[in-house]
């Protein structure tokens, strides 16, 4: 399993970072939209059907006007920052909803469909977010930037969570997640934060602009995969699909991004960076 799981990672890393580095932005596009078609499957999966052709029919719909959108939310920078506001505020509600969650496995129709329509909203504004940042002057390095700050989170988190963590942070969601581990990942991304700012000069922001972005961020990312942990939860399944072996599916890859995503940006367009 360990195997697996370092196999698909390494060749998921080298996909990514390959076409957000040296791709054009019509590339990035078209990855993104790749993830999101089946991410959209997914979400479909947990809360509404798993029928095969039902979900790949919504996803189809929601990719291709996502798809119809990008030139449109590109050029006009104030409705980017509404909708990166927008998704960054949804999260924020999510994070204080979450500690009052617990197990039904009896969602009625309307909160599934309310869940799937929310979930679509943030992958609408996760993808755009992820494809205006790479647009910007500083290009495939903000973008992976930004993504990194999720990846040591997670690093951080896991490594300090087994060795120190005893303190549950969400028993009712994820019982493995410690508040050591959110401890370990906050302190590994302020050296990460750290390393970067001085390396690429903080991508023109100052250190204060610059740490505050990344910090809270990386913070809210931690909102994301206990959100889908949610769905997969009242789903009664381990993980969103098994389209990736050893990580499961697309949503459990990309969950945590889902949160951090619409925050860097927001940050980055108020911030004035150039």
């Amino acid at each position: 399993m360990l195997k697996q799981r370092i196999i698909t990672g390494a060749i998921l890393a080298i996909l990514f970072i390959g076409v957000i580095h040296y791709g054009s932005n019509l590339w990035v596009s078209i990855l993104f939209a790749v993830v999101l078609f089946t991410a959209a499957r997914e979400l479909v999966a947990l809360t509404l059907t798993t029928e095969l052709v039902a979900s790949s029919l919504v996803a189809a719909i929601f990719t291709l006007v996502f798809w119809w959108s990008l030139p449109v939310v590109k050029v006009n920078l104030e409705w980017q920052l509404w909708q990166v506001l927008a998704g960054a505020g949804a999260w924020c509600l999510i994070t204080l909803a979450l500690p009052f969650y617990r197990h039904s496995g009896r969602w009625p129709l309307l909160l599934r469909v309310l869940a799937l329509g929310v979930g679509l909203d943030l992958l609408w504004i996760c993808g755009h977010a992820l494809v205006f940042l790479h647009a910007e002057a500083a290009g495939g390095w903000l973008l992976l930037y930004a993504m990194t700050l999720v990846w040591v989170a997670d690093i951080g988190a896991y490594f300090s969570g087994r060795r120190y963590g005893k303190r549950k942070l969400a028993p009712a969601i994820s019982p493995g997640k410690t508040r050591e581990g959110v401890l370990g990942a906050v302190l590994l991304n302020l050296l990460w934060i750290g390393v970067v700012y001085f390396w690429r000069d903080g991508f023109g922001l100052g250190l204060a602009a610059f740490a505050a972005i990344s910090l809270l961020s990386a913070v809210l990312s931690i909102s994301g995969d206990l959100a889908i942990s949610v769905l997969k939860r009242e789903a009664g399944v381990k993980d969103s699909g098994k389209l990736l072996p050893g990580h499961g599916g697309v949503l459990d890859r990309i969950d945590s991004i889902l949160a951090a995503a619409p925050l860097f940006a927001a940050g980055w367009l108020l911030a004035g960076a150039p």
